[in-house]
């Protein structure tokens, strides 16, 4: 599924919202409790848009559709703030650095999966030979 299609609000929660609230209601968990599962509830979501392709043009978006993403989740959780937005927000940023920054970047970063780094390398590739084409 791509990016673009996932990080869109209405297809990420939408479809949970219900299941989510059940499980995570603050008046049922204890606080302790409530605030691990939504961790690893954000954890598993962040790494799942990590693994998703898109277009150029779904690209582009990728930011603003992070922003309604924690938007959306706020007003679903009382966790504040939330756990590690950098994970994603880095990950988006690194689509757009110069081809030699960007080896520099790879070497640094230890939090994504070998599948997620691939999808970067390949787009970055791909943008290089166009480069090259013209």
């Amino acid at each position: 599924m791509p990016v673009d299609l996932v990080l869109r609000p209405k297809h990420v929660l939408s479809d949970y919202d219900s299941s989510v609230l059940c499980v995570c209601y603050p008046q049922i968990l204890p606080p302790e409790i409530y605030n691990i599962l939504w961790d690893q509830i954000l954890r598993a979501c962040y790494h799942t848009l990590l693994d998703g392709k898109c277009t150029n043009e779904g690209r582009a978006l990728m930011q603003l559709d992070f922003r309604h993403f924690q938007v959306k989740v706020e007003s679903l959780t009382r966790l504040r703030p939330l756990p590690d937005p950098h994970i994603v927000e880095t990950y988006i940023k690194a689509y757009y650095l110069p081809e030699n920054s960007f080896e520099k970047w790879i070497q640094e970063q230890t939090e994504y999966t070998p599948r997620q780094m691939m999808n970067l390398l390949q787009y970055v590739s791909q943008g290089s030979k166009k480069i090259r084409l013209n």
